[in-house]
Order: structure tokens, then C-alpha cells, then sequence
């Protein structure tokens, strides 16, 4: 029979016996009930009943259920979620782990030791085994966690098989089970679960295991060069196969699968159904799907329901703001998105804020003040209900976890959550999810505890972590999912990739919170290589049998390093065949012949007037010309967004005030060494709330008040030590501080400059440049100059004579103090070792440097030519522009070579 029409033979005559299946997972589960209904639907029937098909989970809790309505237990099947309280509570109770932060981590880990002894029968054998500190502390928890079950009437779910083995014992499930049993894909089955169906078949339930396969007609090996190469002859291969047969079921399985799922699925966008490569079109379409589903909170939508919920307690990062503003699943978007992404981009991300996060009630006000606020009402108005809700809630408040559940539903309906648009099927499916997650955080309240809203919400977050979402299958001909998903499904051909043996089988270790010689006498995974080995073995032998046509491939090189064929495989009888043999070769992109055409017209002249920019147009043309046109004339720049707090330009911009605040007041040094610690320091501190006014406006919470404490004192740190410093100079009057030069002239050039000091000192004017970076005179003395600050200032001085050009590092540490040229050793400058035999030939000199560089910014020499490649070019916005060729620069580089070899 066809597998993809029909059910197997051998499953539809047990059914028709009245036998239950039951599947070793899901997804087997499903496939065979898909297969009943076309089984019937081909029989001409309208209607039939369901199959009993289920998965050994939903099996296993139907005989729970069918003992509770008995009357025969009254026992609370824990939920994963409700164990893990439990496991929490336990765990938060232990004296030894309150330096612990969060024990939710180690609950999971408790739980998941927990699962394995039991399915593995190792309860009773657990005590008087530990021999390290984790296992000592695993058996303490696990005594307490046994005694609160029994206490409280608690069934975890790791122990419902040997529950269920009681009650066939005891004879209470004799009318819950059926006269037999068929088991489907199960590549190993636990003590527990062996247990179980040897106490039916005592009871005289037939018991059949029935594989599901199909007589191989061909078993291939195919290698690549490397991993990438792998995935698109994969896909390539797979592509073929559709082809030649286009109804037939493919499977892809890959191990460790969840890791590479992105690159798989763009790498299959691209070469099955480059139709999906348009970003309007609908992912949830085309002849692939993955099997393996993905956790709930990492859907975008769940993922935007949980950001609106941790925003009504608490302030969120931009980039999750933003992204909220712009999600479809917040208010209605359809008639506002573009008012949003330009209050987005043009507002929220240069709006000033000290604070690194962003709160509902500021952003709600920032709508308010909006220029756009118009075409921003149903935003604004869903925040601000959200907003009302959320402080009627009273989120410090103590209820129960459904309250919260419903409270969560309520600040969800007030944002518009997921409103306002039409659904497609996955949206559909994703929200019943998430309200199936929300019941469950409802089963919190077992045990009568009452929380809080952000200990809801983190039990919430946890709960859809934890939550696997798929959505229903659209039966695509191509299915992707791992080597255990495979059992108990037949396809038409399967390729299975990463059949390499460092890839292939997945390495199994041991529990960390069982005892080893616990872990080996039970003959748990990862204490016997040879045991791993053989399962691993018995699972590749399965999908062998799984298909007609089987493909395995690997890469000899892979990320870990070189690689062959699994030994998993050596039991099969592989054809090595060509990758040209199984999926044609790419084709090679077509050539087009460049067309260039020769630019001869000229930039227009620069308007005489005042340019904007100063002595930066200079730094910029001496960096690379192309790059101070498309700054300085085109005005190409990125989007300017705010840092949060005060970023490094801003706290610059303040120490310059500080110290022209302080000057405007003091004037000389006799003056300053004329104060005495408390006067000077009071003048320091008065300086500084002056410069920081504006930042103090900024200031809204108790956490704003503690930075700009914190900026207080780092600027009396540094700058008490800086004026320590002055003291120690050879006299001096501060003759201008912070003084702007308009309408200046340096060759063509108009220009608007401010000197940040003048010094007049014993035998000239000293001009200095605060510096709270790293700075160096050297950058002085090259047709390029790096910083032509200071240059500039003394080439448009008056000053005769002059004395010193100096950086004024105000930075902590041992490079604080006055540095640059001067006259003499005499003026208390630092001169470096390279440095200019007479300074005022050298102010000649950066004349001319100076000139020639704003008459080539004027003329319009705009040759992308980088001074020093490629750290010139490493933060430079123009790189999209220019579309610089860096092995055009390792040519020239390598001609400078060759000719100095030639020297």
C-alpha cells in the first residue's frame, strides 16, 4: 500500500481487532491517524469513529484518568510544571543553597534526575550511594521531595508507569485496557515502561511490537567537502528527487537538529522555493516544513505577549521597545506604522534619557509631547488603558496564579494584543497555545500558594520556555525533523545528513546528581559506550528500513575537524555515489561585462559663506577625501541615535564646562593657589551642578539620582587632581576660555572654530586642547594630520610670540597633564621625543598643510583614499558609498614593499 494514501496493512487489521496503538512519539502518532482517515475516506466512507492511536504520554495519563474516575486513586498527577514547584520549594528551603541567586535552573536538573532514576527503577537503591557533594545533595532533595508527594497525595510523572504497573497488579485498569496492545516505534523502551507491559501481558493482554518498514531498494553515501557544501547538495538532491516524483514524501533528518535549523531553512528557501525569498511572502508555505517545533516564548508573537507583560511592572530596553512599537501583535498597526517607525527612528531612539531603560508611563507621555501624536492615537491609546490597567491591578498585591492568569488576560486585551488584523492559521494556533499556557500557570495553585504578579510572570516565562509549539502539519512532501521524531513513519526516500562520525551518534553523558555506580548497574545512557554505540546503531538500522531510497552524507571537514563515516553505519551496505550523480551542479552565475562611464562634470563651488563643520572638515579631508565630501557636502551620515546615560562625547562636552566654568571665575593661577582645599573644592562642586543642569532635568527616578551622584563624584575625581596639576605650573593667566572664532579663514575656506583655552605664560600664549581621550602631538607632523585641531588654532593665532600648543589629557591615571610643543622645556609641557626644532617654522608649515587640504575639500578632490587602511576606514559610515576594494590597497601596499626591498 502506499504509505502516504493509505495505513499500513498490519495497523489497520489491529485496529479492526480493537487493539489500541500506541506510538513511541507525537509525531508517529499523528502520521497513522492522518493515514486512518485516508485509509477510510478511500473506502468511500462519510464518517467513522477515531482510531485508538496515541502516544505513550497521552496513553499512560488516559489509565490514570480511568482510575481516578474508578475511584481506585486519588493520587494528583503533577504536571511538568507543577513538579518543578515542587522541586523549587524544596530546593529553596535547603540552607546550603541560599547563596544561590535562583534555584529554577537546578529544579529543572533535580526533575530531569529524578525522571531518569525512576524510568530507569533506581529509587529504592538510590540511598547510601552518593559519593560526591551533588549526589549527597540529590538524595537529600529526593527523600524530601518522596515524603511532601506522599504527604500531600502528589504522583510525579517519571512514576506513573510504576503506578500503573500497581494498579494492573491490583486489578483496577482491568476494564480501562483493551485485549491488546500494539507498540509502534519505540527504538528503546525503559525498565518502567517494560515493566508496565509485562504486568498486561501477565494479566493476558496481547502485547505486539510492529515495525514499520519498507524493503530497501537503494542505500546511498554521499560526501561533501565541507558542512556547507553538504546542505546545499542536500537540497539540491531533494529538489531533484521532487521532480522526478513530485508526490512523494521526503524525509530530511538531521541530527542535533534544532541548531541548525536557520541555515537549513534559508539554505531550503533558497533552492526549493526561492518564491519565499519575497519578504512579503508567507513563511508557512512551500514543499518543506520542520517536524521539531519550536519553544512558545520564542515565537514572535508569545515573545510580544511576554514583553507587554514584564513592561507593566518594570522599565525595558530600548531595542524591546522598539521592537514592541513596531510588532503587528500591539494595537492595531495597519493604519500607523509608518507614524510609529518614524517616531521610532526619529524620536524615541535620539530622545535624551539617562536611564538605560525605557517605562510604559514614558513613553506614553513621550506620545503625548509628539508632533506625531495625531497619527499615533491608537497606540497611545491602548498604552495608556494598558497603563490604567495595569496600576488598578496592583501588581504588588498577593492572589492566586489563576487571578494573575486572568489579570494577564485582562492587560493583554487592554494593549490589543494580536488585534485588529486578520489571524492566519499559525497565529490561530500559536494563540490557543498561549492561552493552553496560561491554564497551566492556573495549576499553580495546587498547593494554595499566592504570589505575586512578577512571581506569576516569571512562572509564566518559564511554563512557555519550556513549551514545545508546532504547528499543526501541512503534510509538505518534504519533512525535516531528527533521527528519534523518524520512528514509527515511512517516507518514499529519506536523506540523512550529518552521518559523519563526529556529528553522528549524539554524545550521551551521565547524570550529574545520580551516583556513577548507581547510573552503571542500572545501565543508564552514557555509563556504557558500547551500549550507546549499539542503540545508536539500532536507530540508524531503522531509518534504513524507513525508505526505498536512503541517502546518507557527511562532510570530511566539519567544524570540529576532519571527519568519516559513522560507524553507526558499518552494518549497512552503502553505494558511494558522486555528488554530480545525485543533484545536479549550481549553475554558474552569468558574467555581465561592467559599463563604465567616465564622470565629467564638476562639484558646483562652495557658496562663500561660513561652512558648517570647522576644523573637522579638515580631519576628515585628511582622512580620505571621498569620505569629507559625502559627510561635509552630501551629508551622508548614519541614523543618529542617543546612548543611554551620558555617552563619552557628552561627558567631554561637560568637563570642557567645568573647567571654563571654573576659569571664568578663577582667571589666573596665583588665584587658584590662593584658595584654599574647601573654597577650591566648594567652587569645583558649584562648577559641576552647573554643567550637569541639564542632565538634572533628565532625572526621574531614585535610580537617575544615583547616576548623576555617581557623575559628581567621578568629576571631582578627576578634575580635583587636574587642578592639582595647574597649581604645580610655572605661572599663568587664563587669557580666553571656550572662545568661538567666527567666520576665520584657512585657505578657500570660511570656517567657525572654538578654542577651548589661551594661556599666556612667561614668554608667549599657550593654546591648549582639553582631551579626556587618548591623544598625540605626533598626529601633528604629517601631511595627514589625525587631529589639526590645535594646528588650526595656532595657525589662526595672533599671538606674538607664541609659546606652546599643547593636549590637555584631562584623563585619570599617569598621562594626565599638558603635552605637545613648546619653545622651551621651561613652559611645563610634556615634548615628545619627535618633535619640531622651532615652533614657529612649524606653524609655517601646518599653514601650508592646513591649506592644501581645505583647497582640495573646496576643489573637490573626493578620490576615496584612505590614509591607513583599514583602521581609517573601520568606523567610517561611507563604506556602503565608496565600496571600497581592500585588495586594491594590499596591491599598493605590496608595490611599497617591492620598492623599498629595491632600496
Amino acid at each position: 500500500m502506499d504509505g502516504k494514501d493509505l495505513l499500513p496493512i498490519e495497523i489497520a487489521q489491529a485496529l479492526e481487532r480493537g487493539a489500541t496503538v500506541v506510538t513511541g512519539n507525537q509525531r508517529a502518532a499523528r502520521t497513522l491517524r492522518v493515514g486512518f482517515d485516508r485509509h477510510h475516506r478511500a473506502l468511500g466512507l462519510d464518517s467513522w469513529q477515531p482510531p485508538a492511536i496515541m502516544a505513550w504520554d497521552a496513553w499512560t495519563a488516559s489509565l490514570w484518568h480511568e482510575m481516578l474516575i474508578g475511584g481506585h486513586t486519588s493520587k494528583l498527577l503533577l504536571n511538568r510544571t507543577q513538579e518543578h514547584a515542587v522541586w523549587q520549594k524544596i530546593l529553596e528551603a535547603d540552607a546550603e543553597l541560599r547563596s544561590l541567586r535562583t534555584v529554577a535552573s537546578l529544579a529543572e536538573m533535580a526533575m530531569q534526575a529524578w525522571s531518569l532514576l525512576c524510568s530507569y527503577g533506581g529509587q529504592s537503591q538510590l540511598r547510601g550511594t552518593a559519593g560526591s557533594s551533588d549526589t549527597r545533595a540529590f538524595q537529600r532533595w529526593a527523600l524530601k521531595f518522596e515524603q511532601q508527594c506522599r504527604a500531600d497525595g502528589l504522583l510525579a510523572r517519571a512514576q506513573l508507569e510504576s503506578a500503573l504497573e500497581a494498579a494492573v497488579s491490583a486489578g483496577h485498569l482491568r476494564d480501562a485496557t483493551t485485549a491488546e496492545i500494539v507498540l509502534v516505534g519505540f527504538d528503546l523502551m525503559t525498565p518502567a515502561q517494560t515493566g508496565l507491559m509485562e504486568e498486561l501481558r501477565g494479566t493476558g493482554v496481547k502485547i505486539e511490537e510492529m515495525p514499520i518498514t519498507i524493503a530497501a531498494e537503494r542505500q546511498l553515501s554521499v560526501i561533501a567537502i565541507d558542512e556547507h557544501e553538504e546542505l546545499r547538495v542536500t537540497a539540491r538532491g531533494v529538489r531533484k528527487l521532487l521532480e522526478q516524483q513530485p508526490q512523494a514524501r521526503i524525509a530530511v533528518i538531521v541530527p542535533d537538529l534544532e541548531k541548525q535549523r536557520a541555515e537549513i531553512d534559508r539554505v531550503f528557501r533558497e533552492i526549493l522555493a526561492p518564491e519565499l525569498e519575497d519578504i512579503t511572502a508567507n513563511a508557512n508555505s512551500g514543499p518543506f516544513e520542520f517536524s521539531v517545533g519550536m519553544m512558545l516564548a520564542n515565537t514572535t508573537m508569545a515573545a510580544t505577549a511576554l514583553d507587554i507583560l514584564k513592561w507593566c511592572t518594570e522599565a525595558l530596553p530600548l531595542e524591546r521597545v522598539s521592537r514592541l512599537l513596531l510588532s503587528p501583535y500591539l494595537a492595531p498597526l495597519s493604519t500607523e506604522y509608518e507614524a510609529r517607525a518614524e517616531f521610532d527612528a526619529f524620536e524615541l531612539r535620539r530622545a535624551k534619557r539617562l536611564r538605560p531603560e525605557i517605562s510604559l508611563e514614558w513613553l506614553v507621555t513621550a506620545i503625548e509631547g509628539s508632533r506625531r501624536r495625531s497619527r499615533l492615537n491608537d497606540l497611545h491609546n491602548k498604552l495608556r488603558t494598558l497603563l490604567v490597567v495595569s496600576k488598578r491591578l496592583g501588581k504588588n498585591t498577593q492572589r492566586s496564579h489563576a487571578e494573575w492568569a486572568e489579570a494577564m488576560r485582562e492587560l493583554l486585551a487592554a494593549a490589543a494584543w494580536g488585534a485588529g488584523r486578520g489571524e492566519d492559521s499559525v497565529e490561530f494556533q500559536t494563540r490557543r497555545k498561549w492561552e493552553s499556557v496560561l491554564d497551566e500557570l492556573s495549576t499553580l495553585d495546587f498547593d494554595g500558594q499566592r504570589v505575586s504578579f512578577l512571581q506569576a510572570l516569571d512562572a509564566l516565562a518559564r511554563i512557555a520556555q519550556q513549551t514545545m509549539f508546532a504547528p499543526e502539519s501541512r503534510e509538505a512532501p518534504v519533512q525535516i525533523m531528527g533521527p528519534l521524531e523518524a520512528a514509527g513513519s515511512t517516507f518514499d526516500a529519506i536523506w540523512f545528513m550529518r552521518s559523519g562520525d563526529l556529528a553522528w551518534p549524539l554524545p550521551r553523558s551521565a547524570n550529574p546528581l545520580l551516583p556513577w555506580s548507581l547510573q552503571r548497574d542500572l545501565g543508564m545512557p552514557g555509563t556504557d559506550t558500547q551500549q550507546d554505540a549499539n542503540q545508536s546503531r539500532r536507530i540508524t538500522e531503522r531509518i534504513a528500513e524507513s525508505a526505498a531510497t536512503v541517502v546518507f552524507s557527511y562532510a570530511k571537514e566539519a567544524a570540529e575537524g576532519r571527519q568519516r563515516l559513522s560507524s553507526a553505519m558499518h552494518g549497512l551496505s552503502l553505494e558511494p555515489i558522486a555528488i554530480g550523480d545525485i543533484a545536479a551542479a549550481e549553475a554558474e552565475p552569468a558574467l555581465v561585462e561592467i559599463e563604465k562611464v567616465e564622470d565629467r562634470s564638476g562639484l558646483p563651488p562652495l557658496p562663500e559663506q561660513v561652512i558648517h563643520g570647522g576644523a573637522e572638515i579638515l580631519r576628515l579631508q585628511a582622512a580620505c577625501g571621498f569620505r569629507a565630501f559625502a559627510e561635509r557636502r552630501l551629508w551622508s551620515t548614519e541614523p543618529n541615535t542617543t546612548e543611554m546615560g551620558l555617552d563619552a562625547a557628552e561627558r567631554g562636552t561637560i568637563v570642557h564646562l567645568v573647567l571654563e566654568n571654573f576659569w571664568n571665575e578663577v582667571k589666573t593661577q596665583s588665584s587658584l593657589k590662593a584658595m584654599r582645599t574647601p573654597e577650591r573644592e566648594a567652587l569645583l562642586q558649584q562648577c559641576i551642578a552647573a554643567a550637569l543642569e541639564k542632565s538634572e532635568q533628565l532625572s526621574e527616578t531614585p535610580w537617575d539620582a544615583a547616576y548623576l551622584d555617581m557623575q559628581r563624584e567621578r568629576l571631582l575625581n578627576l578634575l580635583g587632581p587636574w587642578l592639582e596639576l595647574e597649581s604645580a605650573r610655572p605661572p599663568f593667566k587664563v587669557k580666553l576660555s571656550e572662545k568661538e572664532l567666527r567666520d576665520v579663514r584657512i585657505g578657500p575656506l570660511h570656517l567657525s572654530v572654538r578654542v577651548d583655552r589661551v594661556d599666556i605664560g612667561e614668554s608667549g600664549d599657550i593654546i591648549i586642547d582639553y582631551k579626556t581621550g587618548v591623544a598625540k602631538p605626533s598626529d601633528w607632523l604629517t601631511d595627514r594630520p589625525d587631529a589639526p585641531q590645535l594646528p588650526l588654532y595656532a595657525v589662526l593665532s595672533d599671538a606674538t610670540p607664541l609659546e606652546a600648543v599643547a593636549f590637555g589629557q584631562v584623563r585619570a591615571g599617569k598621562d594626565m597633564g599638558l603635552q605637545g610643543f613648546a619653545t622651551s622645556e621651561a613652559s611645563g609641557i610634556r615634548i615628545p621625543r619627535q618633535h619640531p626644532a622651532d615652533l614657529e617654522e612649524q606653524v609655517q608649515q601646518w599653514r601650508q598643510v592646513l591649506t592644501s587640504l581645505a583647497e582640495n575639500f573646496y576643489n573637490g578632490d573626493i578620490r576615496v583614499k584612505p590614509k591607513d587602511f583599514p583602521s581609517t576606514c573601520t568606523y567610517c559610515a561611507q563604506r556602503l558609498l565608496c565600496r571600497i576594494d581592500p585588495a586594491s590597497f594590499e596591491q599598493d601596499d605590496d608595490e611599497e614593499a617591492t620598492e623599498a626591498e629595491r632600496d
